[in-house]
């Protein structure tokens, strides 16, 4: 139980602001001359300050926040012409200690601090330790100045200004660290000491570096009372900063109450592994009290939008136990550097993963623009801006916003939300579907149901309540379980759960009365037993109808009338996935009041894998449909593209496809093994009516479609079907497909449950393209005549983006 966090920022919920994108109050500040403004470019600033968040205070507080996280106000490189983008997002200081002019004054920024104080709320500043912006690079050794850099060629704040190499006394002064960019986030000292993306890395083991930021981001502090940091890529920079920055001699935490500063440390973990749930909660002890939760926001992903197994869920929920006694954590779904959590997701299924944020221990943070259904990572809340599609969208009355904003009512009123220690009692093991869980502090506790299915799903498992106990919903959506449940003999709890939903139960502490029924059931299979071949249950009862079902799946129930006391099914192996799967059988006697079902039984399916096909590709074609693509110019990308071999397997009916490319990098760290490469598959069954139409990639087939759509890149993976594809968007995500590099190819696992549970691959056809996505844009790398650091290179805007392909016929289900 979290009882250390009581009346403290473990009560509060954020709301994230990206500046220039969430509102104009003074459109006179918006152009600067320079080429920097372009509310029709995603790339330049779109004219959203300071002023327009004053303005829009009771929109923010309407929905139940308790303060602001603002991205950096600070003055900015508004121009990088190495890469072509601006600095609206407020990440390339080129002056620590003075406000953006695209943001307003000091005095618009002390107004907003007082603002929000006057409403009850606090004000959390983004801060930047690690780098300034693009002002130098290295290139071949070659030291270069950003002259075209605009609107100056250097940082204007000392000593940070000081950043000229081939001057012998900058260079011995040694602000930055004169180093090249990164280009292997593995390696500790490329990760401290080089430049991350080109930025320019600040020398923090420098005394004097320290204490120029120490200064920095006192004066915020001093002079506009903002109540915390976010500190950005916390992770590139030494942890004994951190300890001198905070705690040191004039540190921030000395400089004013109650103080928080979560850092930014983008880890990825595993299923089932926590070494980057450690590597996170070590900050702690160098100066941070609370740091923001990256492994429950991937796992959220991978397991609520993914439909991967809710067992991952449940094994970072009690990690969690352990790593909030050591600080708080900041939970969120997503943010301004990724793709939104809603693209491409059904409304319920943002709901469910904002139900749950809302549930658990941590502090929250909504994404603005998340409580009006945003899919585009930083589009604008304002009609002016970029993103905005010439409409304010500051709707009160948005069911997202309304069902923010009760959730968030609810997280206030029930403790256990906010202190509560986890107490898993039920996950799945093979897939999407129930995870249910109890949330216990002093004051309360709470029994909490999800299903990530899109289907509803039975179960019956055992808990530690006394017969007779009531559980009665208190919190829902989108149909959850609208009536109370009562624990059986032996602490039984017996669950149907609608499809996508999400329950919390109150426990009444009045027994109810139990029914006694004389219905007697049992089966023939051992728990654990492994089932290789087709296989015959057999079992006794003495109801009038047996329902079978297999993964806890009320869709697939099999209905059975006894004869003479006894029934039998048959499990058919190559029908399932391999792995564990789940039994339960249900017995009906002469009303539904005599109901009994079995213990959950585990069995075990295993089967060979098979080769289905296999082909090789040409070297050196990829080039595009034209011959003339080239890649971009940042020395990261190398011949990634290029496809070199392709094989698809069967385990039952399970695909694994397997993709060799030419170069293999990691040179961003992608948590699946390779990066600056995208692969679309595109699978089609023949006897299904799909759509030649490729999303997103410019091409239409005349005489070939698809019925589903793999998007697979190093850090995410998701499986579409064809409805509702068309060229400017995916289809209907039904999962996320297991992605990972072995022995130099990159496989991926794709369910039969996703593929309809087809008894055969006979006939059918997969096509393999690659290119590039921008994880920061969240689109497509774009294709231009002309290649650029992170722009494609030989072709037009509209022509195909696909660098290289490779078809694949499935001619028999044999090796």
């Amino acid at each position: 139980m979290l009882t250390q966090y009581k009346g403290g920022w473990a009560d509060k919920v954020l709301y994230m602001i990206m500046i220039d994108r969430f509102n104009d109050g003074e459109p006179s500040n918006n152009n600067q001359g320079k080429g920097e403004y372009n509310p029709r470019d995603g790339a330049k600033y779109s004219g959203g300050d300071l002023k327009g968040i004053i303005d829009k205070i009771d929109y923010i507080k309407g929905l139940g926040v308790d303060g602001i996280w603002i991205t950096p106000p600070v003055a900015n490189q508004w121009w990088d012409p190495w890469v072509n983008y601006g600095g609206y997002h407020g990440y390339w200081a080129r002056d620590f200690k003075k406000v953006d002019e695209h943001f307003g004054t000091l005095e618009d920024y002390k107004a907003l601090a007082d603002a929000l104080h006057k409403n009850g709320m606090k004000l959390i500043q983004d801060i930047v330790v690690n780098h300034v912006g693009n002002y130098f690079r290295f290139r071949n050794g070659k030291f270069e100045l950003n002259t075209g850099s605009i609107p100056t060629s250097a940082p204007t704040q000392y000593p940070f200004s000081l950043n000229n190499y081939n001057d012998p006394e900058q260079r011995q002064r040694a602000i930055y660290h004169w180093t090249p960019d990164i280009n292997n986030y593995s390696d500790p000292e490329q990760k401290l000491n080089y430049q991350m993306s080109g930025l320019d890395d600040l020398n923090t083991e420098n005394p004097e570096v320290v204490e120029a930021l120490k200064d920095s981001y006192a004066y915020w502090i001093k002079e506009v009372g903002v109540d915390g940091f976010r500190v950005d890529t916390a992770m590139y920079v030494p942890k004994s900063f951190f300890d001198e920055f905070f705690k040191g001699n004039g540190g921030m935490f000395s400089l004013k109450e109650d103080f928080i500063a979560f850092g930014e440390t983008w880890l990825s973990s595993k299923p089932y592994e926590n070494v980057s749930d450690f590597e996170i909660a070590s900050y702690f002890d160098h100066g941070f009290n609370s740091m923001l939760d990256f492994t429950l926001m991937e796992e959220i992903r991978r397991v609520i939008k993914g439909g991967q197994p809710t067992d991952f869920l449940a094994y970072r929920l009690k990690v969690r136990n352990e790593t909030l006694k050591k600080g708080l954590l900041v939970t969120f779904i997503d943010n301004h550097d990724m793709e939104r959590f809603g693209k491409g997701a059904t409304p319920n299924i943002t709901m469910q993963a904002l139900g749950l944020l809302l549930t658990l221990p941590g502090m929250p943070v909504i994404y603005y623009g998340t409580e009006q259904y945003f899919e585009e990572t930083r589009a604008s809340m304002f009609k002016g801006g970029w993103g905005s599609f010439g409409q304010d969208h500051f709707n009160t009355e948005s069911d997202m916003y309304k069902f923010i904003k009760n959730g968030i009512e609810f997280r206030k009123s029930h403790p256990a939300t906010r202190y509560g220690e986890v107490n898993v009692l039920l996950s799945e093991k093979r897939g999407a579907g129930l995870l249910v869980y109890t949330l216990k502090c002093e004051e309360e506790e709470l029994f909490i149901v999800l299903n990530t299915a899109n289907d509803p799903r039975i179960a019956n498992f055992k808990t530690n309540y006394e017969p007779g106990t009531t559980l009665e919903p208190i919190y829902n959506f989108s149909g959850g379980v609208g009536t109370p449940l009562v624990v059986k003999d032996g602490g039984y709890v017996s669950l149907r759960i609608p499809a996508r939903t999400l329950t919390v139960f109150g426990i009444l502490t009045e027994k109810s009365e139990l029914y006694k029924t004389n219905t007697t059931i049992s089966l023939n299979l051992s728990d654990g037993e492994k089932i290789t071949a087709l296989k015959e249950i057999t079992g006794t009862t003495n109801a009038k109808a047996v329902y079978v079902y297999i993964d806890r799946k009320v869709e697939n129930e099999i209905k059975i009338e006894p004869t003479d006391g006894k029934f039998a099914f048959t499990i058919d192996p190559f029908k399932l996935d391999p792995g564990e799967h789940v039994l339960l059988v249900r017995a009906v006697g002469k009303n539904v009041k005599d109901t009994v079902y079995t213990d959950e039984i585990r069995f075990i399916v295993e089967l060979e894998k098979k080769l289905l096909a296999e082909t090789k590709d040409p070297l050196d074609d990829d080039i595009g449909f034209t011959g003339t693509y080239v890649y971009p110019t940042d020395a990261t990308f190398k011949r990634q593209m290029d496809i070199v071999e392709e094989k698809v397997e069967s385990i039952g009916n399970t695909l694994v496809i397997s993709i060799k490319p030419r170069d293999l990098t990691k040179t961003w760290g992608p948590p699946n093994g390779f990066d600056h490469v995208t692969y679309q598959i595109f699978i089609d069954d023949p006897t299904k009516k799909g759509t030649g139409v490729l999303p997103l990639q410019n091409y239409e087939f005349d005489n070939w479609d698809w019925d589903w759509e793999v998007f697979a890149t190093g850090w995410s993976s998701a499986i579409y079907t064809s409805q509702g594809a068309s060229k400017d968007r995916f289809g209907t995500q039904i999962g996320s497909p297991e992605v990972f590099v072995e022995d130099g190819w990159v496989k991926i696992i794709i369910k039969g449950d996703w593929l309809g549970n087809p008894s055969s691959f006979e006939g059918w056809t997969i096509y393999v393209t690659s290119w590039d996505y921008d994880g920061i844009e969240n689109k497509f790398r774009p294709l231009q005549q002309e290649p650029k650091a992170y722009i494609m290179g030989g072709g037009n805007p509209t022509d195909p983006l696909i660098m290289d392909d490779l078809w694949l016929e499935i001619k028999s289900n044999q090796d």
